[in-house]
């Protein structure tokens, strides 16, 4: 059965506002960069990631409650942003240990930093060699494809 595009908006409006996911009222989410080649898939685990040690790689806080959703308009997939620190997604080396490093994507992690809830590979890695370099990415985006849930 082909659901509807109210039905799956109202999928991804419960999913952006649940507080056991992506919404925790307090004890914020956090996006966190992977050093090691990873396959971003359904069935991938945290123990599948290798998490950044570089001096500055601490995982940054998503914001706590709802999430901003919405659908795509150039391909009507329901859309879910995380909510961005203060000066975005952005690591910085603020020294010389285990470098060089590559970054090779990230992944959204519950704040203790032992479940997984997405992951995601950059379209090129990053690597870092120095004090002083920035990894930068955009707003992380949940996507539920158009015509997918059935």
């Amino acid at each position: 059965m082909q659901t509807t595009l109210a039905l799956r908006e109202k999928a991804a409006q419960l999913l952006a506002a649940d507080a056991a996911t992506l919404a925790p009222p307090a004890d914020a989410n956090v996006i966190a960069l992977i050093k090691a080649i990873f396959t971003p898939l359904e069935s991938t685990t945290l123990a599948d990631l290798t998490l950044a040690d570089f001096d500055g790689a601490t995982p940054l806080a998503v914001g706590v409650g709802t999430q901003p959703e919405g659908l795509d308009p150039n391909s009507s997939d329901s859309i879910i942003n995380l909510k961005p620190p203060a000066g975005g997604f952005r690591w910085e080396t603020t020294g010389v240990t285990n470098l060089p490093m590559t970054i090779y994507g990230f992944a959204l992690l519950n704040d203790a930093l032992d479940t997984l809830l997405a992951c995601e590979v950059l379209a090129a890695p990053i690597t870092l060699n120095a004090v002083n370099e920035v990894v930068n990415i955009p707003v992380p985006t949940i996507r539920q494809l158009a015509n997918t849930m059935v």
